[in-house]
């Protein structure tokens, strides 16, 4: 698993080589300078005691000030490649991890939490950089002095060396033990972290249902319990970490010490120059840097390697609609949409639908639709909720891809056109549109990337905006905040309906795009979109019969089946389903408009006759009828 997660790697490595092995060069430079100095020291402290040698002492002061100089200018060096080697590997793969999350389809999104996918993409690749930075040069650099630093020593004295050496095999046994254990919590940490950031992401983005129903006590307890846990499993990290570094700190000072104790025996009883024992001394402290760093990369690679796994596993998830190997190279969308015998269904998840061709599939929402609309038609899609009205839409743009040889455009196969041709061709506004944190010119132009600078005033004024728009003081220029907030239910509505229509598409959706607005706005906005949108293929889902009265034909769904077709003269006259949708429209209508012109009398005729709170005739207001009043009477 492990050889795999560093192998996503090489791309990326071979990219940037030449900068990682320019900064090794000067790693290897420095420490070589790094190196030089205690043999220098050797020299000149040796060369103390041979007076004829004195005058050689500023020769020596001098290649010690030369090496530290060198030393300094290769550090600088060695630092501007590596770790800007680190830094550009994580700022291509976060580009790639987030092009990566653009081309998932809808489905992995009714899955995954955004908290979680925020974590991945800041604290696990920040993480990953550390490991290709200051992990690498941890090894490098740590290999290097050891080696070098351990082969002079033998040369100085190896009976000494040797000694020295003993806490080693301890060291090793504690790396392997402890390292397992910090990658464990590692990972226990990092996904405890996205937890908290998807907890927090959620509430955030509905703090007005909180404040509504005033739960902020209860989402500020849930939040404490994730924070505990959260500390909770940093520290169970902190504590293995704090065991590791003084391990490793005590094995090094164990070392010192029987070198301080061997080593001065031997200088006393003259089997070695004071030179010589100062220079070990100075090599065996350049291997306490190695011996404290093996420790710190142990934890930077146990770190980097759980975020790296957590990292490839959504770069290891695979769009599940994407283009097929037989898609056309150049594809025009005119706009005649045809579904044969379609029958669709979601598979069955824990966190909510996502459509596939394999795995364990739910109750089918679509049962064998079969409907033909020709380019440049307005086909109305009607029925209860839960009826698969906007499934079926769904699968025009493949937010969900269809099964085999069930939906076409143009007689073409929807799989067999190139997604970026299929959706380039297509507006889609919901019941529920999404609004960036950005003008009100940037949102409406997000579908048309080319017009950027230019105000949309056509757009606009067929979504039924120009007027509110002009009355603003920045006019097309305001910002309208996350999410639109400073924007009504019915203007997020039509400002993404301006967005859709700037793209100037061959085939409109409206997925009950008109819930929000009044139904005199809408009828404005429908004759607009006849004028505007001639040859454009629309599909309207709604549930008003305004809406419905302006298309060509009217589909009646139940159950993910077509009960009714046909234009609305026609359905009214079977006196079917649609006929008694029309019906109670025409009901609730009639009693909006008294409530408008009487509102008190007509909420009282709305009473049923039956019930307890229908108010009694002024006869009846006294409690009894007159003949009753008679019969009682004595």
């Amino acid at each position: 698993m492990l050889d795999k997660n560093l192998t996503s790697l090489k791309p990326y490595l071979l990219r940037y080589r030449w900068r990682l092995l320019a900064g090794i060069l000067a790693l290897l430079f420095t420490d070589a300078c790094g190196l030089v100095v205690p043999w220098v020291l050797k020299l000149a402290i040796d060369g103390i005691s041979s007076p004829r040698n004195s005058a050689s002492l500023l020769h020596y002061a001098g290649l010690l000030m030369l090496a530290v100089l060198v030393q300094a200018v290769f550090r600088v060096g060695w630092r501007n490649g590596i770790f800007g080697f680190s830094r550009r590997v994580e700022a291509d793969l976060r580009c790639d991890f987030f092009q990566h999350l653009q081309r998932l389809s809808p489905s992995f999104y009714d899955r995954a939490q955004t908290g979680d996918l925020m974590s991945r993409a800041t604290n696990d690749l920040s993480a990953v950089r550390e490991l290709l930075g200051m992990g690498a040069m941890g090894i490098v650099d740590g290999v290097l002095v050891v080696a070098a630093s351990v082969s002079i020593m033998l040369v100085i004295d190896p009976r000494l060396t040797l000694l020295t050496m003993l806490p080693l095999p301890v060291i090793t046994l504690a790396v392997l033990r402890l390292g397992k254990l910090v990658h464990e919590r590692s990972r226990e940490t990092q996904e405890q972290a996205a937890a908290l950031s998807a907890m927090v992401q959620e509430s955030f983005a509905g703090i007005r249902v909180v404040k509504a129903y005033v739960q902020e006590e209860a989402e500020y307890r849930e939040f404490a319990r994730l924070s505990r846990e959260y500390f909770e499993k940093n520290m169970a990290l902190v504590r293995v970490r704090a065991i590791f570094l003084p391990c490793i700190a005590l094995m090094s000072a164990v070392g010192v010490a029987l070198t301080l104790g061997y080593g001065g025996w031997r200088v006393i009883a003259g089997g070695m120059s004071l030179g010589s024992f100062v220079a070990f001394l100075g090599y065996l402290a350049m291997l306490t840097w190695p011996l404290m760093a093996l420790g710190f990369v142990v934890n930077l690679y146990q770190r980097g390697m759980a975020s790296l796994a957590r990292i490839n596993e959504i770069l290891a998830v695979e769009p599940e609609v994407r283009d097929a190997p037989d898609a056309l190279g150049d594809f025009t969308v005119d706009g005649a949409i045809e579904f044969r015998n379609l029958t669709f269904r979601y598979s069955r998840g824990a966190a909510g639908p996502a459509a596939t061709a394999t795995g364990e599939a739910g109750a089918p929402v679509l049962r064998n639709v079969t409907l033909r609309i020709p380019a440049g038609g307005v086909v109305a899609l009607v029925g209860a909720t839960g009826s698969g009205k906007s499934t079926l839409v769904n699968l025009v743009p493949r937010l969900y891809d269809p099964p085999p040889g069930t939906v076409f455009i143009d007689g073409v196969e929807v799989r067999r056109i190139p997604l970026t041709r299929l959706r380039s061709a297509i507006g889609y506004v919901s019941q529920e549109p999404y609004l960036f944190s950005d003008t009100l010119a940037a949102n409406i132009l997000f579908s048309a990337p080319a017009r950027n600078g230019v105000e949309p005033r056509e757009e606009a004024e067929v979504a039924q905006l120009s007027r509110e728009i002009c009355a603003l003081p920045q006019g097309f220029e305001t910002l309208i905040g996350e999410r639109g907030v400073n924007l009504s239910g019915g203007q997020k509505q039509r400002v993404a309906l301006a967005r859709a229509l700037a793209r100037r598409p061959r085939i409109l959706i409206l997925d009950d795009a008109f819930s929000s607005v009044d139904t005199e706005t809408e009828e404005k906005i429908l004759r607009g979109l006849r004028a505007k949108l001639r040859g454009c293929t629309c599909l309207l889902v709604s549930h008003r019969v305004t809406t419905l009265q302006e298309a060509d034909r009217i589909v009646v769904l139940e159950e993910g089946r077509i009960i009714e077709e046909g234009t609305n003269r026609e359905l009214l006259a079977r006196r079917g389903a649609y006929w008694r949708l029309y019906q109670k429209q025409l009901l609730a209508q009639g009693l909006e408009d008294r409530l408008r012109q009487a509102p008190f009398q007509a909420a009282v005729d709305a009473v049923p006759h039956s019930s307890p709170y229908r108010a009694a005739p002024p006869q009846e207001r006294l409690g009894t009828r007159p003949s009753q009043r008679q019969e009682s009477a004595p």
